[in-house]
């Protein structure tokens, strides 16, 4: 047994009994709980009793695993990846021609945005065959893979694969989504008007200790641990936790509308702080509407990503006016970015003081509820920062799977976890949301969805403003002629370089992060590996929303060709100019040769491009590194008869073969399984 230093004398040796030990379902070796958190598993009915295996006890829930697909890569998508009109909240629409169905795997306590989707269409029926063809042991029977479809759709609180911190993450999973197995995860389904009050109890600390109790090394965090929480009877109607995690639901939700990746985003916490503070003032913020396109009333914007789980939002908190109050005398000289992303920061720094108050209250409830007194709870939260320190702060889990399960499991992909950030976003770091939601917009709004970096004239001859013109111009409309020159000067301090740098050099690679390894704006560059600090020969912002069949060959003949033509010429007459020189003498050799292997360089590097363009849309095969076959067999597909995009098979897919043809920035790599 391990040393406590921290601990009282009396709490460095324990003394328990074998029966005391026995009144943890499981018989864990937990010494270290009271003898009234262990009582509790004898007072108080279990979660859900058939799990639990005590039938004598009352029916509280149902706690289920969801679905496994056996190969996550094949069937499931981020919803950015994905037509919203192809998204199905209900069995009806995935028989009406919707494809896709929001896909919950769990993650942060109360309110968890649901990025992936699932292919469902016909309600699983490509899953369920896939299944029943791999695994032909099952006697197609893909129900023991498919597991409690008839839940399915149904709302539902859905736990994290992670133990964060000093609490099990229970969400609120809203109706119209499928739950998944991963990790041991799953879902607790019980009447929806007992949802609220139930996340919270199994949210707080004392629940968190009670699942400590029986899996005192955090082994296993199924569905067979999980059934077996106490429960305390509660009222839903009148209990106070029903209020707190439906108001830390909300505030979350809200705050939530400030992440591009997330299905309910209106804008950059910084617009919605400006937004906010012009109506504050009572000014007209209708350019500021237009520019976003949202749709403003007396409440605040609303969602702009057409996502269904989004079309009920509604605004209840907004931006605190703590955050907002400031900005009158911060603003009074004129626009200021650095102002308006201080103001973000205040109304993060309210958002988590409020949910720590909402967090504190629900414990003393539960400590209440359950009769702990003080001395107990200190004991128990002193055991959990011991425990949450040394596991620094998250342990990933295991599955409750079986062997077959497991080997099914084999080949599924998990959504990427995203850390509890353990500190507040920085000033500089809304700036840069604000820029790259501003370029994003520009590229997906272009209307072939093809952007050069910088200004250029098309094979028509006509002029394409590059990527940084129109970010300048989305400045302008938002915060006027007359602060522009002070915003650029606050986001090249942001950025670390002037905004054309950025673009050029930085902006994939933070896209890249941010989208979480499945970009939709992809860069073609002439410069993949970056070099020296200078911008590329060529380079454009292609959307993934408009990609099809005459996207690469646009770019190369329509865009790519006109700049190789121009740089041919140069080259030319910097030969001829050195030419003359070299027959006639006098000063300048040296500069005049210095210009023409420059445009030779150049010359050669936009050749390099038109050759792997050219390459890539020829008929070729791919050697593919993946864990599954399908990616494969799907990558080779479409370049079989040359580059031919499928957005069916998602960006993994549909981005590789342009990796390997040496088109992208390096970071490109970053998208794989």
């Amino acid at each position: 047994m391990r040393k406590r230093e921290h601990l009282p004398t009396d709490r460095i040796v324990f003394t328990v009994t074998l029966g005391a030990l026995a009144e943890v379902p499981g018989t864990p070796f937990a010494y270290w709980a009271p003898q009234s958190l262990r009582a509790l598993f004898t007072a108080h009915p279990p979660l859900d009793r058939d799990v639990a295996r005590r039938p004598d006890q009352p029916k509280i829930a149902d706690v289920k695993v969801g679905l496994q697909t056996s190969d996550d890569l094949r069937f499931t998508r981020y919803w950015w990846e994905v037509p919203m009109e192809a998204i199905a909240i209900s069995r009806e629409e995935t028989r009406q021609g919707k494809r896709w169905v929001p896909f919950a795997k769990g993650g942060r306590p109360f309110y968890h945005d649901i990025a992936l989707v699932v292919d469902w269409a016909n309600e699983g029926e490509e899953v369920k065959g896939y299944i029943a063809q791999r695994y032909p042991y099952l006697q197609g029977k893909w129900e023991w893979v498919v597991k409690n479809e008839s839940f399915y759709f149904r709302p539902g609180l859905a736990w994290a694969r992670m133990v964060v911190s000093e609490h099990l993450s229970f969400s609120l999973v809203p109706a119209g989504c499928i739950f998944s197995h991963a990790g041991g995860g799953g879902q607790v389904f019980l009447p929806y008007d007992t949802l609220f009050a139930m996340c919270s109890l199994l949210n707080s600390k004392l629940l968190y200790a009670a699942f400590l109790a029986m899996n005192p090394l955090r082994h296993e965090k199924g569905a067979g641990i999980i059934a077996k929480l106490p429960i305390v009877a509660i009222n839903p109607q009148t209990s106070t936790l029903t209020s707190y995690a439906c108001t830390a639901y909300m505030l979350l939700r809200e705050w939530a509308t400030g992440e591009e990746t997330a299905t309910v985003f209106v804008a950059p916490w910084l617009l919605q702080v400006f937004w906010r503070w012009q109506q504050a003032q009572r000014q007209e913020a209708a350019a500021a509407e237009i520019t976003l396109g949202l749709t403003a009333d007396t409440e605040g914007p609303l969602p702009i990503t057409g996502h269904p789980l989004a079309c009920d939002f509604t605004w209840r908190y907004g931006v605190p006016t703590e955050a907002i109050a400031p900005l009158t005398a911060a603003l009074a000289r004129g626009v200021s970015l650095q102002a308006l992303a201080t103001a973000c920061v205040r109304w993060e720094a309210s958002l988590r003081q409020r949910l720590a108050e909402i967090q504190q209250a629900i414990d003393e409830e539960v400590y209440r509820l359950y009769g702990i007194d003080a001395d107990d709870r200190a004991l128990i939260e002193a055991e959990l920062a011991l425990l949450a320190g040394e596991a620094g702060g998250a342990e990933e889990e295991d599955s409750e799977a079986t062997e077959d399960e497991e080997a099914a499991a084999g080949e599924d992909t998990e959504e990427a976890e995203e850390p509890v950030a353990t500190a507040l976003l920085e000033p500089a770091e809304h700036i840069r949301r604000l820029i790259h939601f501003l370029a994003r917009q520009a590229i997906r709004e272009d209307p072939d969805g093809i952007v050069p970096l910088t200004d250029l004239h098309t094979i028509d001859n006509r002029l394409e403003r590059g990527l940084a013109w129109r970010v300048r111009e989305r400045l302008r409309a938002l915060f006027g002629d007359a602060a522009l020159p002070t915003v650029e000067r606050e986001i090249a301090r942001a950025l670390g370089q002037t905004l054309e740098e950025w673009l050029a050099h930085t902006f994939f690679t933070y896209h890249v992060r941010l989208f979480r390894r499945r970009p939709v704006i992809w860069l073609i560059t002439s410069n993949p590996r970056g070099g020296p600090r200078r911008p590329p020969a060529f380079a454009c912002f292609l959307a993934w929303e408009r990609l099809d069949h005459d996207t690469l060959p646009k770019v190369w003949h329509v865009y790519l060709q006109p700049v190789l033509e121009g740089a041919q010429r140069e080259v030319q007459q910097a030969e001829k100019r050195l030419a003359t020189l070299r027959v006639q003498g006098g000063p300048g050799l040296a500069h005049v040769d210095r210009e023409y292997q420059q445009a030779a360089a150049r010359q050669q590097e936009l050749a390099d491009l038109a050759d792997r363009l050219k390459r890539l849309l020829q008929a070729h095969r791919l050697e593919v590194q993946s864990r599954s076959r399908w990616v494969v067999e799907k990558v080779n597909e479409i370049v079989a008869q040359g580059y031919r995009p499928c957005r069916d098979y998602g960006v993994r897919v549909n981005l590789e073969p342009l990796k390997q043809a040496g088109i992208l920035p390096v970071e490109a790599a970053w998208v794989k399984d």
